[in-house]
């Protein structure tokens, strides 16, 4: 048993131990099928497309969060480094059965993250030991600090850089957990 000063913070506690926290992913990945086959249905693109966070919104990296508590340390890019390459994340609940859902309709699926791009192999190997990669999903990391999220999105949307053999998208919902996954209503 862990002591009181070994003991977790609340926020790895209740992402390891609740049942809420399960639960309302869960109920999140459901309703939001919902709302994709309603984008699906009212939309007119011919290329349409889902674009997906991958840490803690597809992986549950919490491990991680344990291991570096317990070693009394935070982040570090090189111990994150180290974690995905141990391929060792496991799926946030809910997500297999949403992308599961995804893979029935006419959407593309674009991993667009901020793990570094030259963790790409392992990132993928890990989704593919949990059932969850496809062969044609797309992968939109990040190669550098300039290469941000907002950059990397008007990739998608524009069929440039990265996309320029993908072509443009137009996209029907964004998932995250954090404000950054979703573009700013001034993009």
């Amino acid at each position: 048993l862990l002591g009181q000063e070994d003991k977790l913070p609340n926020d790895v506690r209740w992402v390891r131990e609740s049942s809420e926290y399960a639960n309302l992913c869960r109920q999140t990945f459901r309703m939001a099928q919902d709302t994709v086959r309603d984008q699906i249905k009212n939309s007119s693109a011919q290329k349409i497309a889902v674009v997906m966070d991958l840490d803690e919104t597809v992986l549950d990296n919490s491990l991680y969060q344990v291991e570096r508590h317990r070693l009394g340390l935070g982040f570090t890019q090189d111990s994150w480094s180290a974690w995905v390459k141990r391929e060792e994340a496991d799926l946030v609940p809910g997500a297999k059965s949403f992308i599961d859902f995804l893979r029935k309709q006419p959407v593309r699926l674009i991993f667009l993250s901020n793990r570094m791009n030259e963790n790409l192999a392992p990132t993928k190997s890990n989704l593919r030991k949990l059932g969850v990669l496809r062969a044609d999903d797309l992968f939109l990391l990040r190669v550098d600090k300039p290469d941000t999220k907002i950059k990397r999105r008007s990739e998608i949307i524009e069929g440039k850089g990265r996309m320029k053999k993908a072509g443009a998208y137009v996209v029907i919902a964004y998932f995250g957990d954090s404000s950054g996954d979703f573009p700013a209503s001034s993009e």
